[in-house]
């Protein structure tokens, strides 16, 4: 599965607001340190016990100077300064929303090699994937703490667990303080009232997805202030995180607003064409009162870097 003139001086403002906001992330992406290099004179052989999310007592490094992390989220650690030396890149480099981020991340593959992961030799390996067969293997290459099983944790509530564990919650703090304000800044800028209703929806080669509780809906409900569509609460209620729907359904889902998402490939352009041109989706009232945004798949990630970047590009679509 792969996101006028007379309003001129508003936008002048919001930007200036929105590049503060922005430098204070910017700045914490500058701080993004290899894991790798040393941040304290602590010796590197201290350890602490920390439990993990599947109730394992790990013995891991106080101050981890090689990290591996194993999931579709390396936007997570980026967002608190840390660079791990490999992670599972293969799938997700060419889709995220930071490719800029990954200079120097080696990729150890999906689903990951092991060889590539003990070549590394990591002295902590973070663990955020579905596929829980994958932790025992790795435990016996290094220290292993599973964070989550692939969205067990809403991203705040993820992150900062993750920066407790690496002694970066202070970074994390100041990070999810900044988004805070750009997100309210946006949303005063954009006019939303809290009544909005919303929906997204994602088209992936033959598919067509309506978005439930992760994505890009973790920024419009979470953060933005637009309401889920009645079909779209009933998914949020039942922990769905997205459902597979025909176009003839489609109108059960919709909110006043639509996000859709796609990418690029013919197979998705194709099944693009074929929505956009049926009857079903220009009698919607979304559709013909122009109320319609297209995003690039990348932004349907629910890490702190793609989040923040997200909120670029919905104050911007929104505003063309």
């Amino acid at each position: 599965m792969r996101r006028t003139a007379s309003f001129l001086l508003a936008a002048v403002m919001l930007t200036v607001l929105l590049a503060a906001c922005g430098n204070s992330n910017n700045n914490v992406a500058s701080d993004v340190y290899p894991s790798g290099s040393a941040q304290s004179s602590a010796p590197a052989a201290e350890t602490k016990t920390y439990t993990d999310y599947k109730g394992r007592e790990v013995e891991v490094p106080v101050e981890p100077q090689r990290i591996v992390y194993i999931g579709s989220n390396p936007g997570d650690l980026l967002a608190i300064g840390v660079k791990p030396i490999g992670a599972s890149l293969s799938v997700i480099a060419s889709q995220v929303a930071y490719p800029d981020l990954l200079d120097g991340i080696e990729d150890v593959g999906y689903p990951y090699s092991a060889e590539k992961v003990l070549a590394m030799q990591p002295d902590l390996i973070l663990f955020d994937d579905w596929d829980e067969a994958g932790i025992e293997p790795l435990s016996k290459i290094a220290p292993t703490v599973v964070v989550g099983l692939d969205g067990t944790f809403p991203t705040e509530e993820r992150v900062t667990r993750i920066a407790e564990l690496l002694g970066r919650g202070e970074a994390a703090t100041q990070w999810f303080d900044a988004y805070e304000k750009k997100a309210k800044a946006a949303q005063e800028y954009l006019n939303l009232t809290g009544e909005e209703t919303a929906t997204s929806l994602l088209i992936l080669g033959a598919d067509l997805y309506v978005m439930g509780n992760k994505g890009l809906n973790a920024t419009l409900y979470g953060k933005l202030g637009f309401k889920p569509a009645a079909g779209v609460q009933k998914l949020i209620d039942g922990d769905e995180r997205f459902v597979d729907v025909s176009d003839e359904v489609l109108p059960d889902y919709i909110g006043s607003t639509i996000f859709a998402l796609s990418d690029t490939t013919e197979e998705t352009s194709a099944r693009q064409t074929k929505l956009t041109d049926s009857q079903v989706w220009k009698t919607i009232p979304a559709v013909q009162e122009g109320r319609v945004y297209w995003l690039d798949s990348m932004y349907n990630f629910d890490d702190p870097i793609t989040q923040d970047r997200l909120i670029d590009k919905i104050v911007n679509i929104m505003n063309q």
